[in-house]
């Protein structure tokens, strides 16, 4: 079956018209951060629920009016009725003459009828000890379920390239997903013409994701082979979507950079305007130490020696220039077929034409692979740091799936959501769906709390993005910092003051540089002030974060993954630092 995976018109007019503020110019910018506040205002005696996106798209998609803004969100959202509620909360007034009765006969004292009712403040839960007393150090040393390594790896590269389908593959061939479940999304993307899909869908669960067949969100898989745990991210190709595939690099170890091996193909994801240049860019400065080319769909090239040996020179030369700077030692490659299997878990001896390659399959290499960040933590001696992929309420809790990037965490222990501070015990904690006492750095886990701890239901007190921390913690919600960047090929100057976009893990917030303190790889004496930025300088920057929005953030000499930064304007990656200090509001 020919497996031209992505013959679909990426530009159709359902992705022309999202909103997406990294892309704004700075025109469209500015008017957006001066009337979402008249918004808000406005409609706060309707609902001041509304979550801020939705006020973003109105005033967006209704070429920034108040007035059509207005009357969209209020056919959209239904008004917040909070006053009739909070009086069906206060006693009736037969509730209280009984309990003024009440209190007279048992010598209480005197009753207030006008004091109002203490709210209820998640604020003040106390720090807990864990429910059980749990020996970290040993039970990573004894428990036989911790005796192998766990690796985070995330799949990358350009939309055509077949990632989800190798995957797929890959899970199917490790015996992770049955063949029923195969044969029924065989028949699934058959009925809508997408045949070459079934393997794909395996990891895009969702039905946009179907419907266009493009992975366009993070899909995290936790899974298990005889000698290693693995969590595997496959993240977004698709242009539109790199602000999500941050957010997978950013929380990975190694990564599989998915390249499509076919004349014409290969060079069109290599282009100028292809997404592999930018996604291995992010991969080296997002931290991740590892990377091994996948050079996919060599059956197509009849497994020619001589046409993988053309794709790995180009890719180990860009790979290794000043503008990527991987070590050669820090890549690898490995020829596969995604849809026919070969050389992923398996390998067809019978296939002629690929008896030159005597390296490993993709199981062995990733199995296989060394990787300095799993040997050199100490678990219990690390703070715990969690980064939300996502949260929502069932059944009378609040469940928030994340990555932990270091530390442990332990059931009815008390955790502090950052930005919003808000402090809750945790119930239970969920790992590759099983209840477990704890939880460790690497693993995907999901925390479990009563929604009846939170101070203000209505309020998010976790979004996406945000850190989950313990009571003492060195993470700080900050406004400004100072950062170490450096920039990548840009058409134009970043001025100071110059809106961007700056992503941390998968949180987005609108910043600005406010000073460039210095130009670290210049010979040129220093300006008295300097403006502003240029291709490929590296620079030591203070950073704003615009209007009422704030970031979590460590140093990133406390936390590497959380003091990673990246800079995004007008739908183009600019740069990407280090956050070297935190600056912490005077008042």
């Amino acid at each position: 079956m020919d497996y031209d995976e992505d013959e679909l018109d990426y530009n159709s007019q359902d992705e022309l018209d999202q909103f997406e503020e990294d892309k704004l110019t700075n025109e469209e910018y500015e008017l957006l951060h001066e009337l979402l506040p008249q918004l808000k205002a406005k409609l706060k005696s309707f609902n001041d629920d509304i979550p801020e996106l939705a006020l973003k798209e109105a005033l967006y998609f209704n070429y920034f009016e108040l007035e059509p803004s207005i009357e969209e969100l209020k056919s959209n959202f239904k008004k917040k009725i909070t006053k009739v509620q909070n009086n069906f909360n206060k006693p009736s007034p037969d509730d209280e003459i009984l309990n003024a009765q009440k209190q007279a006969f048992e010598g209480v004292g005197n009753l207030k009828i006008d004091e109002a009712p203490k709210e209820k403040s998640a604020s003040k839960v106390k720090e807990t000890k864990p429910l059980k007393k749990v020996d970290i150090d040993k039970e990573l040393t004894s428990n036989p379920q911790f005796s192998k390594p766990h690796k985070s790896f995330v799949v990358i590269g350009h939309v055509d390239a077949g990632k989800s389908t190798l995957m797929g593959r890959l899970l199917f061939d490790y015996g992770i997903v049955d063949a029923k479940t195969v044969n029924k999304l065989v028949k699934e993307s058959e009925k809508i013409g997408k045949g070459s899909f079934a393997l794909a869908w395996i990891m895009d669960q969702t039905e946009e994701e179907r419907s266009h067949g493009v992975t366009v969100d993070i899909c995290a898989t936790d899974f298990e082979v005889e000698s290693t745990k693995f969590t595997a991210i496959d993240a977004p190709g698709h242009r539109d979507f790199v602000p999500q595939l941050i957010g997978g690099v950013s929380n990975a170890d190694f990564a599989l950079l998915v390249i499509d091996s076919i004349t014409g193909e290969f060079e069109a994801g290599f282009a100028l305007d292809g997404q592999t240049k930018e996604h291995t860019i992010l991969a080296k400065n997002l931290g991740i130490e590892k990377i091994c080319v996948v050079v996919n769909k060599m059956d197509k090239e009849n497994w020619s020696e001589n046409r993988f040996e053309t794709i790995k020179t180009q890719m180990l030369e860009f790979l290794t220039s000043s503008g990527v700077d991987f070590k050669p030692e820090q890549i690898d490659f490995v020829p596969i077929s995604g849809l026919t299997g070969n050389n992923v878990v398996k390998r067809d001896q019978s296939i002629e034409p690929f008896k030159w390659y005597t390296g490993p399959t993709l199981a062995q290499y990733i199995e296989n692979v060394p990787l300095a960040t799993i040997s050199e933590t100490n678990i219990s001696q690390e703070p715990f740091y969690l980064s939300v992929h996502d949260v929502y309420k069932d059944k009378g809790d609040l469940k928030v799936i994340g990555k932990i990037n270091s530390g442990f965490i332990q059931t009815r222990e008390t955790v502090v959501f950052h930005p919003s501070g808000e402090r809750l015990q945790v119930s239970s904690i969920l790992v590759s769906q099983q209840t477990v006492d704890f939880a460790i750095g690497g693993q995907l886990a999901t925390l479990l709390f009563k929604s009846s701890q939170v101070s203000n239901d209505s309020a998010d007190i976790v979004r996406i993005g945000d850190v989950v921390s313990k009571v003492q913690s060195s993470i700080k919600t900050v406004k400004k910092f100072i950062a170490s960047v450096n920039l990548f090929n840009i058409d134009k100057p970043l001025l100071v003051g110059m809106p961007f976009i700056l992503f941390r893990n998968s949180s987005q917030v609108p910043a600005r540089i406010t000073n460039i303190i210095e130009i670290t790889d210049s010979t040129k004496k220093k300006k008295k002030r300097l403006l502003h930025l240029t291709s490929k300088q590296n620079a030591i920057v203070e950073i704003e974060v615009d209007g009422g929005a704030s970031l979590p953030l460590t140093t990133y000499e406390d936390n590497a993954k959380l003091g990673r930064i990246v800079l995004r304007r007008e739908g183009l990656t600019i740069g990407a630092g280090k956050v070297t200090e935190i600056r912490l509001s005077s008042h």
